[in-house]
């Protein structure tokens, strides 16, 4: 069963700096419009994809999210922003390159809320979903959990409630993997922790694979 934090102390900070290897830090987000001067450290690629979305929110969050990874992590690495080099696997989990390789992240975001989870060493998923109806999520569960599963949630006071909880838990899982939602299948006895981050408004979940127990984790709610 997951770990829920309740009661996470969320700290304002815009830098940080991992006290150990096996530490993980969990970043909360607002969503913010950067300034044109701020998106200067951005690669030509990433600037370049900003211009492929149609959706104006989509836009911002993309250029919003790729902005704060690269002054977070260029603390973290004590490097300039602009020269932090990103590729992504054939999954599509973004990774750095380079010498900055010992760095392990992952990012979800929804509605006006981006979370980012960053450890030294721990591979790693973080999924947030923002509540909402979904009509049709029994047809959505039946393309990834089991039969036992999809009863456990109907017989839930909040069905879709349960559902989202537990899609957080599986994504972050599989992303903690190098798996998309549609990979191959991992669970719980793969060697993942599982912990549920209490958000208003929102079901989070991280999930990490240790390496030492126990570990530490920290968060931060990012400010400019």
């Amino acid at each position: 069963m997951p770990t829920s934090h309740n009661n996470c102390r969320w700290n304002d900070a815009n830098t940080a700096e991992f006290s150990s290897p096996d530490e993980i830090h969990v970043w909360k987000i607002l969503l913010f419009d950067p300034e044109p001067g701020e998106l200067e450290v951005l690669s030509q690629d990433e600037l370049k994809r900003s211009h492929d979305f149609k959706n104006e929110t989509a836009r911002q969050t993309y250029l919003c999210s790729r902005l704060v990874m690269r002054r977070l992590f260029a603390s973290y690495l004590k490097q300039p922003a602009s020269e932090l080099k990103f590729q992504t696997t054939q999954q599509g989990k973004p990774f750095l390159v380079g010498n900055t390789a010992d760095l392990r992240f992952n990012l979800s975001h929804s509605g006006e809320l981006i979370l980012l989870a960053v450890s030294p060493i721990i591979e790693l998923g973080i999924d947030l979903e923002q509540h909402k109806e979904i009509k049709n999520w029994e047809k959505i569960a039946q393309k990834v959990f089991d039969t036992e599963m999809i009863q456990v949630l109907k017989q839930d006071e909040q069905p879709e409630r349960a559902f989202i909880r537990a899609w957080t838990e599986f994504e972050a899982r599989q992303k903690s993997h190098g798996e998309g939602i549609f990979g191959e299948k991992t669970s719980a006895i793969h060697n993942t922790n599982s912990i549920i981050i209490n958000i208003e408004g929102f079901e989070a979940s991280l999930c990490y694979i240790p390496v030492t127990e126990p570990l530490e984790i920290r968060y931060f709610n990012y400010t400019e």
